[in-house]
C-alpha cells in the first residue's frame, strides 16, 4: 500500500470514527428502556391501567400508568429547590438532566419512587393491619429457624391472595370524602406542588374495588401533560374485610 492509499484509508477511518462518536448519544438514548405508557384520555382511564396491572400482577403495566420519562423530562429542578427552599439527595429528581447518565439516574429514581408504594399497597391487601414500611423488631432471640418461619409467613400471605379476582366497583370524587379538597386554598396548593413538574393539571382520584372478598379503596393523584393523563403520586390502599 503506497502513501496515497494509506492517507485515504486513514481519512476514511477518521470519518467513520467521527460518525460513530456523533451517533453514540442518539443510540444510547434510543436504547434506554421506556417505563411509561402513552397516557390516557381521562384520569380514570389512567388509574384503570394501574388496576389492570394489579389484577394481572404485572409490575411493568402498573408502572406504565405513571408519568416517568415525561415527568423527568419536564421537571424544573431549579423551581423545586426555590419552592421548598432547600436541597437534599432524597429529592426526586435530585439532579439536572445534564446528559444521558444523569437523566437515566433520574428516571430510575422516579421508577423506584413508584415501585416502593406498590409494595406497600400490595402488603395492605395481603397483610392487612401489618405495616411493613416501618421496622419490625423481632427480638435478639430470633434465630435462623424463627427467621425462616417469619419469611415463610410473608410468602404464604402473599400467595394466598388471588389478585385475578379483582373486580372494579366505581370511582369516587375526592370532594365526596372531604369538602376541603375542592377549596380554593387546597387547589392553589395542588397547583404550586405540580408547578415544577411542568404538568398542566393534577387532581385526586379514588377508586373502589374488591379483591378476594376484601373491599379496597385506592386514593392517588393523576396529572395531565397536554391531553394525556398519567398517574402522578402513588397513594395508599385502605382494606376492609
Amino acid at each position: 500500500m503506497n502513501d496515497g492509499q494509506k492517507g485515504k484509508l486513514q481519512s476514511w477511518l477518521a470519518i467513520c470514527l467521527l460518525v460513530v462518536c456523533v451517533a453514540m448519544p442518539l443510540l444510547s438514548r434510543a436504547d434506554q428502556k421506556t417505563y411509561e405508557g402513552s397516557g390516557r384520555d381521562t384520569p380514570e382511564e389512567a388509574v384503570s391501567v394501574y388496576l389492570e396491572g394489579l389484577k394481572e400482577q404485572d409490575i411493568g403495566k402498573m408502572i406504565s400508568a405513571y408519568a416517568v420519562e415525561t415527568y423527568i423530562d419536564h421537571f424544573d429542578l431549579t423551581a423545586q429547590i426555590a419552592r421548598v427552599g432547600a436541597y437534599h439527595m432524597s429529592m426526586i429528581p435530585r439532579m439536572p438532566n445534564s446528559g444521558d447518565l444523569l437523566r437515566g439516574i433520574n428516571i430510575e429514581a422516579r421508577k423506584n419512587e413508584i415501585v416502593q408504594p406498590i409494595l406497600w399497597q400490595i402488603s395492605a391487601i395481603c397483610l392487612p393491619g401489618q405495616d411493613l414500611s416501618q421496622p419490625l423488631p423481632l427480638g435478639s432471640e430470633y434465630g435462623d429457624e424463627e427467621a425462616a418461619v417469619f419469611v415463610e409467613g410473608i410468602e404464604s400471605a402473599f400467595g394466598a391472595v388471588d389478585f385475578g379476582t379483582l373486580r372494579f366497583l366505581r370511582f369516587m370524587p375526592p370532594e365526596q370524602i372531604s369538602e376541603l379538597y375542592a377549596s380554593e386554598r387546597n387547589q392553589e396548593n395542588i397547583r404550586a406542588q405540580i408547578a415544577p413538574s411542568g404538568a398542566d393539571e393534577a387532581r385526586g382520584v379514588i377508586v373502589l374495588f374488591i379483591v378476594d372478598d376484601k373491599f379496597c379503596a385506592l386514593a392517588c393523584d393523576v396529572m395531565r401533560y397536554e391531553d394525556r393523563w398519567f398517574m402522578y403520586r402513588p397513594g395508599g390502599i385502605l382494606v376492609r374485610c
